[in-house]
């Protein structure tokens, strides 16, 4: 038996999923603390029901927070509730807590 600790996935969803994920390298910003705070990310992949996120250094994202989904611009183009699913490291599950409009 080997003992391979170089990739913590123990609370990284399966990928069996109910929606399918589209990679991408979106600019996205993580919004908390009623709004007084914020940090950019950028958005790695995105489903109806979800993201992954990259933080550009390692801290804990909080439980709840807002998605902002920013256009090369930097305009915010979409703002949504989510819920750290996990994280590890520099990465970071969203769930989104209600499905976006189309």
């Amino acid at each position: 038996m080997t003992d391979d600790t170089s990739k913590d996935t123990a609370e990284q969803p399966s990928q069996d999923r109910a929606t399918q994920r589209l990679r991408t390298l979106r600019r996205g910003r993580i919004v908390m603390n009623r709004r007084h705070s914020s940090v950019d990310v950028v958005v790695r992949d995105l489903s109806a029901t979800g993201a992954k996120l990259k933080l550009q250094e390692i801290w804990m994202v909080p439980t709840e927070f807002e998605l902002q989904l920013l256009s090369p611009s930097g305009a915010v183009e979409l703002v949504v509730p989510c819920q750290r699913r996990w994280q590890t490291g520099v990465l970071v599950g969203a769930q989104f807590v209600r499905p976006t409009e189309s």
